[in-house]
């Protein structure tokens, strides 16, 4: 969809000239049901990007579309500034962990989840009889021999190389503003639409999985219960309408869905690769010229009214009496 006509009588103030004018197409969605998201990190410096670039190349990219969690695994670097005893204690939680959950068919698959993805640990593994001490001892003893050769524990991937980011993709309201990604060329602005936003944050897994484990080494008796388990958390929501009705969702409903949706892998494709510069082009309208214009459906006054706050009647009739006045 194309601009409206280019060459529009605009009043240029001297005092505010105008830097640059373009004309602006709109792309429609993506024709093969690819989705565009945007990544956000808030703690990470713009110029420190995830990318081969900067030796951080992300190694996985995960969704669950359903319940709009995204999981991005990026590489850590455990010859420098590394805590290594810290690192195989971590590596070895995460993957006894995974393979435990792996094993039990909780977490959504392919190796397990932790956090929300992982439903909090809802409906995992009961504490065992009572092994504490000698898991511990042997515990400990592992994690000595991977130490005394940690090159060797980093390739067979019982070290902690790899940091995971998480977030949820922003809920939309019928308010909610349209946002779309702009590409620059020639004078033109072409503009695609955004399906979700992501803020993606260090997820502390690896913290879960060690307190899993440690949960699971204690005796039953000190676990609590052999009854207790996981209680439904019901949360009461008012909705405002032609009076208000109270609604309840179920919380716990909401992370076994999570829990159970499975985790959809997708490739990470470095942006400085041939691939990516390919995806970019398909950012660009194409045949321009014979796209059509685009038309306003609305006057100035209506469109006014539409993104501004809601009129106060009275406070306009008030405005009118002081002028009459």
């Amino acid at each position: 969809m194309g601009s409206t006509e280019r060459d529009t009588v605009i009043d240029d103030n001297e005092d505010d000239p105008i830097q640059a004018s373009y004309d602006v197409y709109i792309k429609p969605q993506w024709e093969d049901g690819r989705q565009l998201y945007i990544l956000q990190f808030p703690n990470r410096p713009s110029k420190e990007d995830y990318s081969s670039t900067n030796a951080s190349l992300p190694i996985e990219l995960r969704l669950k579309p359903k319940a709009g969690l995204v999981e991005l695994d990026v590489p850590l670097d455990p010859w420098t500034n590394y805590d290594r005893t810290k690192g195989v204690q971590w590596g070895e939680a995460m993957r006894k962990s995974n393979a435990s959950k792996s094993n039990t068919g909780t977490g959504g698959g392919q190796g397990g989840s932790h956090g929300l993805a992982g439903g909090f640990g809802i409906g995992g593994v009961a504490p065992g009889p009572g092994r504490g001490r000698q898991v511990q001892e042997d515990t400990l003893a592992i994690q000595q021999e991977i130490l005394d050769d940690f090159a060797a524990g980093i390739t067979r991937q019982r070290v902690l190389t790899k940091q995971t980011l998480g977030g949820q993709v922003v809920p939309k309201e019928s308010a909610s503003p349209n946002y779309f990604i702009g590409a620059f060329r020639k004078g033109q602005l072409h503009l695609s639409p955004v399906n979700e936003i992501v803020q993606m944050r260090p997820q502390f897994h690896h913290i879960d999985a060690t307190a899993e484990l440690e949960r699971l080494a204690r005796p039953r008796a000190e676990a609590g219960p052999a009854g207790a388990g996981a209680r439904a958390i019901h949360m009461t929501v008012k909705t405002t309408g032609e009076g208000e009705e109270d609604g309840q969702d179920s919380m716990a409903e909401r992370i076994k869905n999570a829990q159970e949706e499975k985790w959809q892998k997708m490739r990470y494709i470095d942006d400085n690769s041939d691939a990516a510069w390919e995806t970019f082009e398909e950012l660009f309208a194409q045949d321009t010229e014979n796209l059509p214009k685009l038309e306003s459906g609305i006057d100035d006054a209506t469109y006014l009214d539409t993104i501004s706050a809601p009129r106060d009647e009275a406070r306009l009739s008030r405005a009118k009496l002081v002028e009459n006045e």
